[in-house]
């Protein structure tokens, strides 16, 4: 009984857990070609740079960026003190065009 629930409980959380892993590597797969095209910066060299800027040079970078193909925009993830700042990057250009909060 207790084996089945488990079993059960285990199928549901990888079940739940899908469509959240198959966007995150579609947003991946999607960033990855538009850079090797040419439509946006290098990942790497868009957070050099908004790093470079204040008031972001003072912030972590953590990672986990996320991309949105449709609108060529980078959510980047920065620690600033205790609190997550999401800056909203045009991929093309580098510019910031939006942050939260």
């Amino acid at each position: 009984m207790i084996r089945t629930l488990t079993l059960s409980l285990a199928s549901a959380l990888f079940l739940a857990a899908s469509p959240a892993t198959a966007r995150v590597e579609r947003d991946q797969d999607n960033m990855r070609n538009a850079a090797a095209q040419g439509q946006v910066i290098p990942l790497n060299r868009l957070v050099a740079e908004v790093k470079a800027r204040p008031p972001y040079n003072g912030m972590t970078y953590l990672g986990g960026p996320q991309f949105d193909a449709r609108r060529m925009i980078y959510a980047l993830k920065f620690m600033d003190g205790s609190q997550v700042v999401i800056v909203y990057v045009d991929a093309r250009t580098g510019r910031i065009v939006g942050r939260k909060p």
